[in-house]
């Protein structure tokens, strides 16, 4: 039987039906899909822009923070901020400088606060 079906003789009008490029039923289709890529693009450009952090604003500057406490410049432009405890300058014996961790701030100075002013 499967030879019997090799053998079957079919049109020329058919061959060619079933051979061609079917035509695209409208010319639009292109068009909206480039539409629907470029607004997709779009939409996450403006979500993209709504989840980035704004520039962060440097003390001193005229858009920035006031300068609150004393500093120091560095050699390669950062400032170093401080805080004084105990005694005046000009009345201390001794220097101590307690340098804390990334965990705590210049204003958590538990060892400066438990010293006796002398």
């Amino acid at each position: 039987m499967a030879a019997g079906v090799a053998n079957r003789k079919i049109s020329a009008s058919s061959a060619r039906a079933h051979t061609r490029k079917s035509n695209q039923s409208s010319s639009f289709s292109g068009f909206y899909k480039k539409l629907v890529l470029v607004t997709l693009v779009g939409l996450l450009a403006l979500a993209y822009q709504a989840i980035c952090p704004p520039p962060p604003k440097i003390c001193g500057t005229p858009d920035g923070p006031s300068v609150t406490s004393p500093r120091i410049k560095l050699r390669d432009g950062r400032h170093l901020a401080y805080k004084e405890h105990g005694v005046p300058k000009d009345r201390a014996s001794y220097k101590f400088v307690y340098v804390h961790g990334f965990d705590s701030c210049r204003h958590h100075a538990a060892v400066a606060n438990l010293l006796p002013p002398v």
